[in-house]
This record gives C-alpha cells, structure tokens and sequence, in this order.
C-alpha cells in the first residue's frame, strides 16, 4: 500500500517535472523518463525506453558519454558532464547531467536539463570574443588595458597591464609575457614624470573619455606624433594609441601649400595692381595722344574765314583717307555754320600726290558744291593736275586757281558784283 502510494507520488513527479527527470539501468537504457523528453526531443517515451540511450548520443559525445556512465555506476557521488541528445528532427540538444548510483537498487536517478540556449549563447560570446581578439590582435592602433592599483590606503598609486594587442607589444618591444602582470611605471619609467599616469587617474575618477595627440618622446619615435584615445572602465582603462605621423606630415605640407598659394595669391594681386596701373597710365597716354593727333590733324587743316562768307583751307603735307575724312567734316561744319559762299581749297602744302590723295580732295569738293558753297581750288600742282584728269575729275564741278591770291580776288570779286546787285 505505501510502495504504491509512493509509485503514484514518483509518477505524479515525473509528470510534472520541467526537467528531464529518469532512471537509468546499469545495462544502458532508460527505465523511465519524464514527460519534459518527450517535449525537448520529440521522442516518444516508448522510443526513448525501447533503445540504449547511447544511441541517442552524439558521435562526438559517445565516448565521453559512456566514460561518464561508467564513473556514475561505479558510484563515484554524483556526476555532473554534458553532452548532445539527438531530436527527432535530427537536430541536437545540449543536456547537463546530475546523476546518482544505488547500488542496492542496480539503477541510476539523475536530473538532466536543456542547456541548448546557454550553450549557443556560450559559443556565441566565445566566437565573439575570438573576432574581437582578432580584430584588436590585428588592429594598426596599439591597444593595451590597465588595471587601477591601489595602496593600503585605497590611493589610487599606479596601474596594472592586464591585455595588450601585437601593435602594443611591438611598440614597447618586448614580449607580451613581460607586460601583462607589471606595472605600467615599471614597463614605462618616464610615465610618472610626464604626467600619464595622472591623466589615466583622471580618467578613471571622472570617467570622461580623454583624447589627445602628443609628439613621442622615445628615442625610438623621434618626430612621430602620436594620438592617445583613454577610455574609462570599471576597474582600469583602456587606451587605444594610434601613429598620425603621415597625417601630420601631411598637414604641415597642406599649411605650406596654402602658404604659398596665399603668397602666390597675394604676389599676383600686386601684378594685377600694377598691370592696372600701367593700362590707365596707357590709357592716359592714349588719350593725351588722341588729344594731340586731332590737335595736330586740326593744325595741319586749318580752316580760316579770310572775308565774309569766304572760308579758306590750306591743306599741308599727305591726305590719307582720315585726314580726308577729317577735313570734309570740318570744312562741312564750318559751311553751314558760316554760311560761306566760296571755300577756297589750297593745294600748295600738299606734297605727296596718288590716285587716293586725288579722290580724297574731290570728294571733298563734290560734297561743300552740294552744300550750296562754291569750292575753289588753288595750288594745283602739275602732277595733281594730271591725276585728276587721269581720274576723270577735272571736267566742271569747281574752278581752279595757280596761285592763293587770284583765288581769292576771284571770290572777292563775285561776292562784291552780287553784293552790289
């Protein structure tokens, strides 16, 4: 009655059980499992019951699993391992053990539970740890940790190398074995004197990361910048150092750069200021040029009235077609404004004579006939007079005259006679 009872209570048990609860024969098989199997593996409990249970055992875990067996059935107390259990999916489950031998009952009771999402968790943080080792391992930035030490006092006094990454370790040139467990003013005499481990305190009491770029002073590192990043943690800090030396050589050669380029800059502005200057220096020039060629132009064509309503104008050395130009609008102008009945042309200054020279003059004169003045021409030379026949000029238009004098007393004449009428 009471060994039934108690059947019932180990029944009621293993039924309720989250974990996997069993016993274990000495010939290898489960002799009763709890309903948590059949949950975890998807195996029936008639399944699990009806094959040794190293079937069910990874191939890798199999001899381990059977080595274990054997300590828990030679009643070694209560054994402890882990292993894989098969699923019906053919997937695997981690399973941790706690097991224990009666040897007058020939079985073994043990509690087992799934540890599957530990283990991943394990192996994931392990992978990671790996990379990250790795990564640090293979980083181009020296990376060490230290670790606070105190005195009795509880004063802060100096840090500890806990890690320090291959960078690290070649920049201090010497085997990792050598750093980690010393102190930092033991591998870095001159630490306390430069004030680093006062920085590192500081950054530890405050926790305020501390970034900073110094220009090394070991003799190995002559002229080399370095750039210290000091990170906070909870019983040290860690410091992540980095050579910037190309890229500070490379800013003292931009600055210079930029140097020049501003002198360069400031050297063209100069050239330009004077170039400026020069142009309105030429401009100037130019102009006072102008002033005096219109002057001159206006000197060698004088226009003079000699008499009332007679306008005379000696022309002096070549007509070219601006001076031609140049004359016709001047003795045009002078016309109108004057009202001249006759306008004596005088050839007598002109030296150099040519088919243009020729056209120039009478074109001259066809336009003061249009404005109503007679244009008399004095000074005609002989060769004059032949390349204006030649051009076909000489037949009407204007009278022509040897000499200045009769031209005029010819002009004189005609406006007393009308002036008379």
């Amino acid at each position: 009655m009471n060994q039934a009872w108690q059947m019932d209570e180990l029944g009621r048990f293993f039924e309720l059980s989250v974990d996997l609860v069993g016993i274990a024969g000495t010939d290898g098989r489960f002799k009763r499992v709890g309903h948590a199997w059949e949950r975890t593996l998807g195996f029936s409990r008639e399944e699990l019951l009806s094959a040794p249970f190293i079937d069910f055992v990874h191939p890798d875990d199999r001899e381990r699993t059977v080595a274990e067996s054997a300590r828990s059935f030679a009643g070694c107390g209560t054994v402890t391992f882990t292993n894989r259990y098969r699923c019906r999916d053919g997937s695997y489950r981690w399973i941790e053990w706690n097991s224990s031998f009666h040897p007058g009952e020939e079985l073994v009771y043990f509690v087992a539970r799934d540890v599957t999402d530990r283990k991943q968790a394990e192996e994931s943080l392990l992978t990671a740890e790996s990379r990250f080792r790795a990564a640090v391992d293979g980083s181009l930035d020296a990376f060490f940790v230290l670790q606070c030490a105190f005195d009795e006092a509880g004063t802060l006094v100096d840090f500890v190398f806990t890690d320090a990454n291959q960078r690290a370790v070649e920049g201090m040139s010497m085997p990792r074995e050598e750093i980690v467990g010393r102190r930092f003013s033991e591998v870095v005499p001159a630490a306390r004197q430069r004030g680093q481990l006062d920085k590192y305190a500081r950054v530890f009491r405050t926790g305020e990361r501390l970034l900073e770029e110094q220009e090394s002073q070991s003799s190995g590192h002559e002229g080399r910048w370095l750039q210290n990043q000091v990170i906070p943690l909870s019983d040290g800090v860690a410091i992540a150092v980095r050579d910037i030396t190309p890229f500070k050589r490379l800013e003292a050669e931009l600055r210079e750069a930029l140097q020049r380029r501003a002198a360069y800059a400031e050297e063209l502005e100069e050239k330009n200021r004077l170039l400026a200057a020069e142009n309105a220096d030429r401009e100037r020039a130019e102009a006072v040029m102008r002033q005096q060629q219109e002057t001159m132009l206006a000197m060698s064509s004088p226009i003079i009235q000699a008499w009332e309503g007679i306008l005379v104008l000696p022309v002096i050395g070549t007509v070219e077609t601006a001076r031609a130009n140049h004359i016709m609008e001047r003795l045009l102008a002078e016309i109108v404004r004057t009202g001249a009945r006759f306008a004596v042309l005088d050839l007598t200054g002109v030296s150099a004579v040519d088919a243009a020279t020729v056209a120039h003059l009478l074109a001259v004169v066809r336009a003061a006939n249009l404005l109503g003045s007679t244009c008399l021409v004095s000074g005609i030379s002989p060769g004059i007079a032949r390349t204006m026949t030649e051009l076909g000029g000489a037949e009407g238009g204007f009278t022509t005259f040897g000499v200045l004098q009769n031209a005029l007393r010819y002009a004189l004449s005609r406006c007393g006679a009308e002036g008379a009428r």
